[in-house]
């Protein structure tokens, strides 16, 4: 299964909101955990300083030991037994009635024992603190907005800051993306001030020009040498075929004879279609006009009657409109000799040829048990193991007209058979 891709800016967000939303969390308990004991720390001096003032007013006045009222801080004095009392100061949190809410608020206490006349006290001073489950809550929802305002931003940034910032590497990315080697197409150079997208360029360009080299290069050996080959592996077949026609040769050296023969016959068909390519490449076919294939599938049908009679091949065609396109007629014929001819040759004997013809597809059905594989057989030199004699250039060459004229394009697919498919 194919991984769907996402483009750099959405990748690049992706992992940012992410990296955003677990920092907040973070930050959120860290700062969470802060507030509250900065909460605590203020409300403990407070009680701590209340303590201070009540046990100073109590020396000064004890009759403030039969009060429950001091200042603004609620505190109440509770007589203890006679013991031992180490731990003289203890503070903690607990819940009480508050009238004005209606409901328990927390609040926080501060337990005192000291002694006065002889007499142990407890006293007990409290006060409202926060309510930490409503403070979470605020909290929460502040993060919430601020994890949105984030995103926004950055989404915002992505949007115009990094755009702008890439805006070299996607100019080159189409740029690319529109290149075929051979056309002599040279890169331009995007203005930016981002260095490594200048280097980018420079070995893009370098790439390019090093590959274009090569593929001239490639094609110049390719023609030379067919042409080179033409007059020699004519003249060999004919001598082979004087030789054969001399009366004095026993049976096995005309068997042996006659093999050789097929063999010059086969690469003197690879050299065909080898400078057929090679012209095709260079755009030797510069003259363009309307055609209409329907008229060519009979022209062809005509030309392989005698290959498709040898094998008893049942042949129909179904015209559903007209498939016309502007290119040239040449290479038309070409085109549509290759598929008509791999459709008998690679059919068993006594099968079918089925062509429908449409305003936008031409499609040719032949009878076949085992499917090709799509992938390889518009590639130079494919051949079907079922047929060795092939020279694997004949739908190569056909890619190669399809891919001079877009939209035209061809395809395979099998349906209990093998179909080829031209679109446009």
């Amino acid at each position: 299964m194919t991984m769907k891709k996402r483009s750099l800016k959405n990748y690049t967000l992706r992992y940012l909101v992410v990296a955003i939303l677990a920092v907040i969390a973070l930050w959120a308990a860290l700062f969470y955990w802060y507030i509250i004991e900065e909460v605590y720390d203020n409300i403990d001096d407070g009680l701590k300083d209340s303590k201070l003032r009540i046990t100073r007013e109590i020396k000064a006045s004890p009759e403030l030991l039969e009060t429950g009222q001091y200042g603004i801080a609620q505190f109440r004095f509770t007589p203890l037994p006679g013991g031992d009392y180490s731990k003289k100061t203890h503070i903690y949190n607990s819940m009480m009635y508050m009238p004005y809410d209606d409901d328990d608020e927390p609040v926080r206490v501060l337990q005192s024992i000291f002694k006065e006349n002889g007499q142990y006290y407890q006293l007990e001073i409290y006060t409202s603190t926060v309510e930490e489950d409503e403070l979470l809550e605020d909290l929460l929802t502040a993060l919430v907005v601020l994890y949105l305002a984030l995103v926004g931003s950055i989404i915002l940034i992505n949007h115009f800051i990094l755009r702008k910032a890439w805006t070299p590497f996607y100019r080159l990315l189409r740029q690319l993306q529109g290149y075929r080697i051979g056309s002599g197409q040279e890169l331009e150079k995007p203005y930016g001030d981002v260095r490594e997208f200048d280097e980018l360029y420079g070995e893009l360009r370098a790439m390019t020009r090093r590959n274009e080299t090569i593929y001239t290069q490639q094609k110049q050996f390719i023609a030379n040498a067919s042409h080179e080959l033409q007059t020699p592996l004519a003249i060999a077949a004919n001598k082979l075929e004087l030789i054969m026609g001399e009366g004095d040769l026993s049976e096995d050296q005309l068997v042996r004879i006659n093999d050789v023969n097929q063999t010059l016959h086969r690469m003197k068909r690879l050299n065909r279609s080898l400078l057929t390519l090679s012209r095709i490449d260079n755009r030797q076919f510069q003259a363009s006009e309307t055609v209409v294939f329907n008229d060519l599938v009979q022209e062809s049908l005509a030309d392989l009657q005698i290959l498709s009679s040898h094998k008893n091949i049942l042949v129909s065609t179904e015209n559903n409109g007209s498939f016309t396109m502007e290119m040239n007629r040449d290479l038309a014929v070409i085109l549509l000799n290759n598929l008509l001819k791999n459709a008998m040759v690679h059919n068993p004997e006594k099968g079918t040829v089925n062509i429908r013809i449409s305003d936008k597809e031409l499609s040719i059905y032949n009878s076949g048990e085992t499917p090709l594989d799509p992938q390889k057989i518009f590639r130079r030199f494919y051949k079907d193991e079922q047929n060795p004699n092939s020279t694997g250039l004949g739908l190569a060459i056909v890619q190669s007209i399809v891919s001079l004229y877009p939209p035209l394009s061809v395809s395979y697919r099998f349906d209990r058979g093998h179909c080829f498919l031209l679109h446009k």
